[in-house]
């Protein structure tokens, strides 16, 4: 916001007109895609996690970088229009915009439902869902 007041002195006796201009130039922008640097902040995060949270050896690594790459390419605000999938995921009914749970949301969807990434993204290639 801009607010420009201009003081000027001038004889009581007379009139003036001072002019005082109030803009607002703020937009408020909203974030519909991540930016490559957030896409490589998850990559590595979803790794870490799959590595350390979930002991996914190099192999099941890969599947998930496959996997999520095909469904979000790592994009924490990816949305599916065609259905409620929302996330780096893609996972049903999701809502939360924060990459870690969005990670750990689909790690427990990939674990109870299919055991592994590899199992998950066999699945994802034969039906293009997971």
């Amino acid at each position: 916001m801009v607010l420009v007041i201009a003081f000027v002195s001038f004889p009581m006796n007379k009139a003036v007109d001072v002019n005082i201009t109030i803009s607002k130039h703020e937009k408020k922008i909203i974030q519909t895609k991540a930016t490559m640097a957030q896409k490589r902040a998850n990559k590595k995060m979803a790794k870490d996690f799959a590595r350390v949270g979930y002991g996914w050896d190099l192999r099941q690594q890969s599947c998930m970088v496959k996997l999520f790459t095909q469904e979000s390419r790592f994009d924490h605000l990816a949305d599916n229009k065609k259905s409620t999938a929302y996330g780096i995921g893609q996972v049903l009914g999701e809502k939360s915009k924060d990459p870690a749970t969005q990670i750990l949301r689909a790690y427990r969807y990939i674990e109870t439902r299919y055991q592994t990434p590899c199992r998950a993204y066999s699945h994802h290639l034969r039906r293009n869902w997971y």
